[in-house]
């Protein structure tokens, strides 16, 4: 008697026992009665039916999907409640002015920009330490001939206090908006011009110039030189060493130098008064000790990965840069480092003695005021840094004058910059800010004196480090992309303040809150993100994404609802194009060319599926057969059956959960001189639940994509396609992240393609936070187009308004 006609003979007999019809049992069971009837017969059972039967003579109720903690979603109880997205009924005399900091390649800002049609908001500044990112921001933020790009590579961390933010960003604006009059005010400062501030940085940065290939001419440096090859210079905690220290990297002859903050002229500065600045001596002499301290923490960094323990890479990078030390910790390097110690200490010195001079703050201030402020500031900064800012840290920052960045103790630079960011929202007092961070961000937050609420930590502050003080209104959420119109289940923290006055103007009790409070859409599965896109090319040395314009496939827009809303967005057209349509092609549609048993095992998989759900984990049959062959180890005569104690030693390491897998990939033909298939290395069959088990992945097409990492740069086998058998392209990954088709991606190589898109905010759901911004925004009384007298009510608070939480 097979299984199926065991379980269908007992079934009969609890109906019989029970007395009650089949119709009844068909209603406990969940199958329909007629195919109940069929079973009973003798008719053939599938599997999934076999269990139910199996779950109801066993009185097992049905398995349930458990239902998602509220905590974890704190938006989604908000979904009957929450108010349409719908622009401002007046839209504002000139658009207001964003500042993005950690802009990449502009996710967050684009989504205010694009909004309601352009004209709500402009993007003046974004700030990024990376040079791709700048790049491809810029690439998509045409300027006219003679102004600044909006997009500037800065390291966030080297600023000092408030007044070099707003030196900064006045400096910038005067450039970016052909503001002749606001640059006459920054260059006729007292006691010195901001102008000339900058003609004595740029010429000390001559003489670093000059002094450095002098000492890469000498011998002892020379001959130290010529001992460590490029791979180990080459080795990236060396290049980190460099880069924290703004020195240019080993090499003979003249040095490629990338000036730090203001070693870019980005307007024509006035002619220099003659007064001139000179630092006093006991500021060069703490800038040179700083600067020294800098030197011998980064150094000490190195001697320390050179000690550390590890295998395999770990040991060879160890090597490499073992025998860069041979160099960097060598007498010979001393000219080097005695020329970087100079030229580090006057430019810190000569900032210091500006920037630390209260009357200079007083001045950029009233300069500021005068219709030149920043509306909103965006930005995401790492979230490392907000467990070490601490109630003591924040009492002591306005003392410090927040010299964060000179601190070389403080260790990793990424613990530096939520200071950073509050320091731009001290200086600038935007009227919103928001910024994001990833879904592990958490709203409690441990420092140094306990735990509290990160949004109370974030308003104390920036209300100890500004002058006057700012209380802003201040909300955090966690908002899932799939949940508001982008085809990808991206779940990230959300933190919104809105200024005081602007609270009261709104007449909105909660106002970040509110702006936080989205419309829940059903989700758009991950097939309409793809729709129109054909086959990609393959990258190559020959085929950058610049080269590569791929027709669309799809003539017109199609779809209602939240399907019609996504369709829209990205084929909007370009910003100043004359066209009913969006784009007829687009760029980087370019994908990785994968190994051909590689391709064939993407074959095998179906849409949805992870390496991890091919594996037989706890499965009976394997644990019977490794017990078998251990048992065939224990006797003598196993050598009879033809198989050896290594070939049995063999299959017994082969039996686990990787089993399933291993099988696989055995049908797959290998390529000529290789033995064995590279997927069955043990690094990749240890994969499983928790132990990135999805990192090589087929995507579903009917749900939403799986949230883009910048990972994708190294590896794209996390997201294959769903249909065929590659991984998804630069483009379709842009796509994902609801990236209009005519956004270029050109510029840029393949690795930092997908490693920018990864790393963004889906500008679909940064358009309806927008929004919600633009109407808090609407409610303030403007006294002027030019917003002259903006900062009467903004810059001094009227009243207090508590934080407060979702």
């Amino acid at each position: 008697m097979t299984d199926s006609s065991m379980v269908m003979r007992k079934v009969r007999e609890k109906i019989d026992n029970l007395a009650i019809t089949e119709a009844e049992a068909a209603r406990q069971i969940e199958v329909g009665s007629g195919t109940l009837s069929r079973h009973l017969s003798g008719a053939y059972v599938r599997s999934d039916s076999l269990a139910k039967y199996r779950r109801w003579l066993a009185g097992i109720a049905k398995p349930r999907r458990a239902a998602p903690k509220p905590a974890q979603l704190p938006l989604h109880a908000r979904r009957d409640n929450a108010d349409p997205i719908r622009p401002p009924a007046q839209r504002p005399a000139r658009p207001h002015r964003v500042v993005d900091l950690f802009g990449g390649c502009g996710g967050l800002s684009l989504g205010f920009d694009l909004a309601d049609g352009r004209g709500l908001f402009q993007t003046v500044l974004s700030v990024d330490l990376e040079e791709p990112m700048v790049r491809v921001f810029n690439d998509n933020h045409p300027v006219p001939a003679g102004r600044a790009p909006v997009a500037r590579q800065a390291d966030l961390a080297e600023f000092f206090n408030e007044a070099e933010v707003l030196a900064y960003f006045l400096d910038h604006l005067a450039a970016f908006e052909g503001d002749d009059a606001l640059s006459r005010e920054l260059d006729t400062m007292r006691p010195v011009g901001l102008g000339r501030l900058v003609a004595l940085i740029q010429a000390t940065d001559e003489r670093f110039v000059a002094a450095l290939t002098q000492a890469r001419a000498g011998r002892a440096y020379l001959n130290a030189y010529a001992k460590v090859s490029r791979q180990q210079l080459g080795q990236t905690s060396v290049l980190g060493f460099h880069v924290a220290l703004k020195l240019p990297q080993p090499g003979t002859g003249a040095p490629s130098f990338s000036p730090p903050l203001w070693g870019r002229t980005t307007r024509p500065a006035e002619a220099p008064t003659s007064s001139t600045l000179v630092p006093d001596p006991k500021t060069i002499a703490d800038a040179r000790g700083q600067a020294e301290l800098l030197w011998d923490v980064e150094i000490q960094k190195l001697r320390d990965r050179v000690m550390g323990s590890g295998s395999g890479q770990l040991v060879s990078s160890a090597q490499k840069i073992k025998a860069a030390l041979t160099l960097l910790d060598k007498r010979a390097y001393s000219a080097v480092k005695g020329a970087w110690l100079t030229w580090r200490a006057t430019r810190d010195a000569l900032r210091r003695q500006f920037f630390d001079d209260e009357s200079v703050l007083r001045q950029l201030r009233a300069i500021y005021s005068r219709g030149r402020q920043a509306h909103v500031l965006l930005g995401g900064p790492p979230c490392q840094g907000f467990s070490r800012i601490g109630r003591g840290k924040i009492r002591s920052l306005r003392e410090q004058s927040v010299h964060v960045q000179a601190d070389a103790r403080a260790g990793d630079r990424r613990n530096r910059l939520m200071h950073q960011y509050v320091l731009f929202v001290a200086a600038l007092a935007p009227e919103v800010f928001l910024f994001e961070n990833v879904r592990h961000f958490q709203a409690r937050v441990t420092t140094p004196e306990g735990t509290f609420q990160a949004t109370d930590v974030l308003a104390e502050a920036i209300h100890s480090i500004s002058h006057d003080g700012l209380d802003y209104a201040i909300t955090s959420a966690i908002l899932t992309a799939s949940n508001h119109l982008v085809p990808q289940t991206r779940e990230r923290f959300f933190m919104a303040g809105v200024h005081p006055n602007v609270v009261t103007a709104s007449g909105r009790a909660n106002a970040p809150a509110w702006c936080l409070t989205l419309p829940v859409h059903p989700p758009i599965p991950l097939k309409v993100a793809l729709t129109g896109l054909p086959e990609p090319v393959y990258a190559s040395r020959s085929n950058p994404l610049g080269r590569t314009s791929t027709v669309l496939d799809v003539e017109e827009i199609s779809g209602d609802g939240p399907t019609g809303e996504y369709l829209k967005w990205v084929r909007q057209p370009e910003p100043g194009a004359d066209l009913e349509r969006g784009p007829s092609s687009v760029d980087a549609h370019c994908t990785r060319d994968s190994r051909p048993d590689d391709r064939a095992f993407f074959a095998m998989l179906g849409p949805g599926k992870r390496w991890m759900d091919y594996r037989c984990d706890d499965n009976p049959v394997v644990t019977d057969l490794a017990s078998l062959v251990r048992w065939a180890l224990t006797v003598e005569s196993a050598g009879g059956a033809g198989l050896s104690q290594q070939r049995l030693n063999e299959l017994l390491k082969a039996l686990d959960g990787s089993l399933s897998i291993r099988l696989l990939l055995d049908r797959i033909p290998l390529p000529p001189g290789e033995v064995l298939h590279h997927l069955c290395a043990p690094n990749y069959l240890k994969k499983r639940e928790g132990n990135h088990g999805d990192w090589l992945a087929r995507l579903n097409p009917e749900a939403p994509s799986k949230t883009m990492v910048s990972h994708m740069g190294k590896d794209t086998y996390a997201y294959i396609h769903p249909s065929s058998d590659r991984t998804i392209s630069v483009r379709e990954a842009a796509r994902v992240q609801s990236f209009p088709d005519w956004f270029a991606f050109g510029s840029v190589g393949l690795v930092d393609g997908y490693r920018i898109i990864g790393n963004a905010v889906p500008p679909l759901l940064s358009t309806q936070l927008a929004l919600r911004v633009a109407v808090l925004l609407a409610s303030v009384p403007r006294a002027s187009e030019a917003d002259a007298d903006r900062s009467v009510s903004l810059s001094r608070p009227s009243s207090s308004v508590q934080p407060g939480l979702l």
